[in-house]
C-alpha cells in the first residue's frame, strides 16, 4: 500500500516503486526484521538530528542498475562519519516510487527510526527542489556513493551548486547515485518539512487497493487525494532521453471516451511537470502544471505509471492532485513552479 500510494503522489518520478518494495523485503530478510519504526511528525524533538536518504539519477537507469540496498546505508554512514555526529532519525527527501521506501531500507541497516514527513510531499527531479530549501535549510554537506563503493563528500556554497556538483558525480558514477543529504536539527526539520507524508501515501495506497477490489478504483483515488480526472487517452507518441542524469521527454495521448478528438501533451523531467490540452479546432492550453501532481494511471488496472513505465499504445487516465500548501507560498513557487523548469519560456 505504501509503495502504491507513493507512486500515486510521485508525479511519475522518484524511481520505480516495484524496485523499492523488492529492496525493502531483501533488507528485512537480510537483517531478520519484520518492520522498522516510523515516528509521528509531532514527536520529533527540536534538539534531535536528522539526515535524509535517497537515490539520485535517471529512473530508467535505476531499473537497469539495481542496487543491493546497502548503498543507501553506506552513503548515510559516510555523512555521519564526516559530520562526526550520529543521526537520531532518517527522513525521506521526497514521496515517490522508490524514494519513499529508501529511508525504510536505510533504517533496516542502520537501526534508526524514520520520520513521518519529507521535503516535497511528491517527487521533484533536483536536490534543491524541496521545502527544506524553500525554508532556508542547506542540502550540504552531502554524500554520494555508487555500487562500486566510490564515495564523494560535497560541500557546496548553496543548494543549487550542491545539485550541480552531485549531478555531475552521479553521471560519472554511471547515471545512478545513492545520497545522504540535508542534515539538520529537529527544530529546523519541523519548520521546513511536509508533515505526515508517509502516512498519507500509505492511506492513499490502502484506499486505492480497496477501490480496485470493489471495482471503484477511480472514485477511491479521487476521494483519497482530493484529485480530479482531467483526461483519458491512448499514448500515440513518446520521446524520452537520458540527459545530464535525468529522464527528459514528452508523452502525447490521443483522447478517448468523452475526450475523443482531443490531445494531451505531458512534459517530464523524471517527473510529469506540465499537461497541455488541445481540443478540436483549438489551441494548446495548460490544464495542470508543477507544483501540482500529474498522475498517469493505466486505464484498466488503475495503477500509476512512472515515466520509465510509459509505453506506446497504452491506454491511460490522467489526474490532477493538489500539493501541500507550503508549495503555494512565494518561496515554494520560486523553487518548483513553472519558471524553475523554464516552462514559461
Amino acid at each position: 500500500a505504501l509503495v502504491l500510494g507513493s507512486a500515486v503522489l510521485g508525479s511519475g518520478g522518484g524511481g520505480n516503486p516495484g524496485l523499492g518494495a523488492m529492496l525493502l523485503r531483501q533488507a528485512w530478510e537480510t537483517k531478520g526484521l519484520d518492520g522498522v519504526e516510523v515516528i509521528p511528525f509531532d514527536q520529533i524533538d527540536d534538539n534531535s538530528f536528522l539526515i535524509s536518504s535517497a537515490g539520485m539519477g535517471s529512473p530508467v537507469i535505476g531499473v537497469e542498475k539495481i542496487p543491493n540496498g546497502e548503498e543507501y546505508a553506506a552513503a548515510f554512514k559516510t555523512l555521519e562519519l564526516y559530520l562526526n555526529r550520529t543521526a537520531d532519525y532518517i527522513s525521506p527527501v521526497e514521496i515517490g516510487g522508490v524514494n519513499s521506501i529508501v529511508p525504510l531500507i536505510t533504517a533496516s541497516y542502520r537501526a534508526l527510526p524514520v520520520a513521518d514527513a519529507d521535503g516535497e510531499g511528491r517527487a521533484f527531479p533536483e536536490l534543491q527542489m524541496t521545502t527544506f530549501n524553500a525554508y532556508g535549510q542547506r542540502a550540504s554537506p552531502l554524500s554520494v556513493v555508487d555500487e562500486r563503493k566510490n564515495t564523494s563528500i560535497i560541500e557546496a556554497v548553496n543548494n543549487f551548486w550542491a545539485e550541480k556538483i552531485a549531478r555531475s558525480v552521479t553521471v560519472t558514477y554511471g547515471g545512478r547515485g545513492y545520497v545522504a543529504i540535508y542534515p539538520m536539527t529537529g527544530s529546523a526539520y519541523r519548520s521546513s518539512a511536509i508533515p505526515s507524508s508517509l502516512s498519507r501515501a500509505l492511506t492513499i495506497g490502502e484506499e486505492v487497493i480497496e477501490g480496485i477490489k470493489r471495482k471503484e478504483a477511480e472514485e477511491s483515488l479521487i476521494n483519497a487525494t482530493d484529485g480530479e480526472r482531467v483526461f483519458t487517452g491512448k499514448i500515440v507518441d513518446l520521446k524520452r532521453y537520458n540527459v545530464r542524469g535525468f529522464s527528459i521527454g514528452n508523452v502525447s495521448l490521443e483522447g478517448l471516451d468523452e475526450f475523443a478528438g482531443s490531445r494531451l501533451d505531458v512534459t517530464f523531467q523524471n517527473e510529469y511537470l506540465r499537461a497541455r490540452l488541445t481540443e478540436p479546432g483549438g489551441r494548446p492550453k495548460v490544464i495542470v502544471q508543477t507544483p501540482d501532481i500529474i498522475a498517469i494511471h493505466d486505464y484498466s488496472a488503475m495503477l500509476p505509471l512512472t515515466t520509465d513505465q510509459l509505453r506506446y499504445g497504452a491506454r491511460c487516465k490522467v489526474f490532477r492532485i493538489p500539493v501541500d500548501k507550503k508549495w503555494l507560498t512565494e518561496a515554494g513557487l520560486r523553487t518548483v513552479g513553472p519558471e524553475a523548469f523554464s516552462l514559461d519560456s
